[in-house]
């Protein structure tokens, strides 16, 4: 069985990837699950948290990555994102706090200063049937922050583990996302993924 994480062919990428999977409990049953199952794991999207999007994305620009006016916006929660994009390449979703007042109610800039900009702070795996996966994670142990959101057959649905830690600090959370023929991003997940950097796992 191959219980390794998909990767793509270039350092930039495949490392961050490598990185997550070594250090996240719950990626990694996922892995030996779909191992067992003989599923191909599909990476949907990665996440990388920082205080400059425009400068933490040039590595990515030169690797073929492209912005094209996506972007994503939580006022409410004191950031924002860009997303990126490069075919045969997992979704590339940025974030930062506002630079303004705004940004004072964001937990970004902390988690930042402990963690760093050079790791993933979730990766989002694709998966068919999101209750199933959950069930099945669920029976060996792993836990959720939150419930899935969104109702079946909608366009987006998520559900975050709880988190990693490091340090005594919420770290990485892995993410099944269920998507019918829909490949974006909105707000309406903010709450619940803010939540999954709070909550930590049961040791």
């Amino acid at each position: 069985m191959n219980d390794k994480p998909p990767l793509y062919g270039d350092p930039v990428v495949d490392q961050l990837i490598e990185a997550f999977f070594a250090g996240n409990e719950a990626g990694r049953a996922y892995l030996h699950q779909s191992a067992e199952q003989k599923i191909t794991p599909m990476i949907d999207h990665i996440t990388i948290r920082c205080i400059d999007i425009d400068l933490r994305a040039i590595p990515f620009l030169k690797i073929g990555y492209l912005y094209q006016d996506e972007m994503v916006e939580y006022p409410d929660q004191g950031w924002w994102a860009k997303v990126y994009r490069k075919t045969g390449f997992p979704t590339l979703f940025v974030d930062q706090a506002y630079s303004d007042a705004r940004g004072e109610k964001s937990i970004i800039p902390r988690w930042v200063n402990q963690f760093g900009e050079e790791v993933l702070h979730h990766v989002a795996v694709l998966v068919r049937d999101i209750e199933k996966v959950v069930d099945a994670m669920r029976q060996i142990g792993i836990e959720f922050s939150g419930e899935i959101s969104g109702k079946r057959g909608t366009r987006l649905r998520q559900i975050f583990t709880a988190a990693e830690v490091r340090n005594g600090a919420p770290f990485t959370v892995l993410e099944l996302t269920e998507r019918n023929g829909y490949d974006g991003f909105y707000p309406e997940q903010a709450n619940q993924l803010m939540e999954s950097s709070v909550k930590t796992r049961s040791t």
